[in-house]
């Protein structure tokens, strides 16, 4: 998947794949960073801590770049499903 980046090891994303990422920082120039595989990611955007879906718009050597297109799906936890399934329950009867 990808281009090769040195010494042939490929990388992890195209341009035009959508990702889920979570923010993992702030560069210089307010971008947000991200990580896949290591591989580092500036959307273009996006706040440290935010989990985002992006659009990759360049790949380089050894970065890529993204825009952000959305908020990453939510994945309930089986917690989560069970506290909604509750309140199911502790509703007005008849």
């Amino acid at each position: 998947m990808g281009d090769e980046k040195p010494f042939g090891i490929p990388k992890p994303i195209d341009v035009g794949q959508v990702v889920e990422v979570l923010i993992e920082g702030q560069g210089g120039q307010g971008d947000g960073i991200a990580k896949i595989e290591s591989f580092i990611i500036f959307v273009k955007g996006a706040r440290k801590g935010e989990r985002c879906m992006v659009k990759i718009t360049e790949v380089k050597r050894t970065y890529a770049n993204g825009e952000k297109v959305g908020a990453a799906k939510k994945k309930e936890t089986p917690d989560e499903m069970a506290d909604e399934t509750d309140a199911l329950h502790d509703g007005p009867s008849g």
